[in-house]
């Protein structure tokens, strides 16, 4: 694998102010970490040959970049709601080490992760190489990693991922309005009147789980599945699927929707049509892989009832980070989490 520079640190936004970046903005946090990076390298015969790289810090995690004499290596601390990766990557590398990277080390207590490089992420190849082979390898080859979390669920879960299944979303939504409710009224993320259409729709998601048929089991929704998310060493090389700190354990066929809004996107005059037929070529491909569960016009409505649930899913994991912001952070990232109560409610507000 052809050895590459450190990347340019990402700037900061406007959540620098705030409790987490100023922590991992630190000298005393960085001198703790800096200390146990290079222990875990030197104990595997690494060193470290130049400046390490704040890649990415906004208040959901701190990302460093650690050029040594075998590549680049990658330094991560989650918020405490994500905090699990750390564990559920490590217990992914040893229950299906064929779909991820193994750590070279992890402090589980700090949600602390170091991972070794894999060469160019997916979105690098894309100008490269015929975007729906490599989109049609992509979900074949995460259907995979997802059918090999099955068996491994107890594992998995033991590591503090969330369980969030069809039968579990209403109660999960009602939790956020009523955390919402709570809010001062000059909070950035105050709702008003939208509190109560948010608890309106988690009624109607307490009885969504009877649109599945049960034939598919619950597995590992990475929940932000997209072709920055996937190192590609090479346009043959297996996928590596990496940042799980958004994952949750729930119906797998949720994460397709990721896809769908990677690729579809209004705003990227190059994205595609909405009915671009590739569209349904890439669906299909991943719905082949399941096929020994349920014929396809099974599958094809586990899809459709699955599919919006997307929406719930990218509110649950944004919940579990702003529960430990400031009202700097979150005032920073508000749009984001707006827009997904927007879409809760849109989808599932009706009478």
């Amino acid at each position: 694998m052809e050895a590459r520079q450190a990347p340019k640190p990402r700037s900061l936004q406007k959540d620098a102010e705030g409790q987490w970046v100023r922590r991992w903005t630190g000298a005393d946090w960085f001198t703790g970490v800096d200390t146990w990076v290079r222990a875990q390298l030197a104990t595997a015969g690494i060193s470290v040959t130049g400046d390490p790289v704040p890649y990415k810090i906004r208040f959901w995690a701190a990302v460093w970049c650690y050029p040594t004499t075998h590549g680049l290596y990658w330094f991560k601390e989650n918020n405490p709601g994500q905090s699990f990766e750390a564990a559920l990557v490590d217990a992914m590398a040893r229950e299906l080490p064929q779909h991820v990277i193994a750590p070279l080390a992890i402090e589980p207590a700090r949600g602390w992760l170091l991972t070794p490089d894999q060469g160019a992420t997916l979105d690098q190849q894309l100008t490269q190489v015929d975007p729906l082979l490599l989109w049609r390898r992509l979900v074949v080859e995460y259907a995979a990693l997802q059918r090999d979390t099955i068996p491994a669920e107890q594992p998995l879960l033991a590591s503090g991922l969330t369980r969030m299944g069809p039968n579990q979303l209403g109660n999960a939504v009602h939790t956020i309005a009523d955390w919402l409710a709570n809010l001062t009224s000059d909070h950035p993320l105050a709702l008003g009147g939208q509190v109560e259409q948010l608890h309106r729709s988690a009624e109607n998601l307490s009885g969504w789980a009877s649109k599945f048929s049960g034939v598919i089991p619950l597995a590992l929704d990475q929940n932000d599945l997209h072709a920055h998310n996937v190192f590609a060493a090479s346009p043959t090389a297996p996928f590596r699927f990496f940042d799980f700190g958004d994952a949750l354990w729930a119906h797998p066929f949720v994460t397709l929707a990721c896809v769908h809004d990677a690729l579809v996107d209004p705003d990227d005059p190059n994205s595609w049509a909405q009915d671009d037929p590739r569209l349904t070529e890439i669906t299909d491909a991943y719905l082949d892989q399941w096929t020994d569960l349920a014929p396809l016009d099974v599958l094809h409505a586990e899809l459709e009832a699955a599919l919006p649930l997307h929406v719930v899913h990218r509110l649950v994991s944004w919940h579990r980070l702003l529960v430990h912001a400031d009202e700097t952070e979150a005032a920073a990232w508000a749009f984001s989490p707006k827009h997904w109560i927007g879409e809760v409610i849109r989808l599932f507000g009706e009478d």
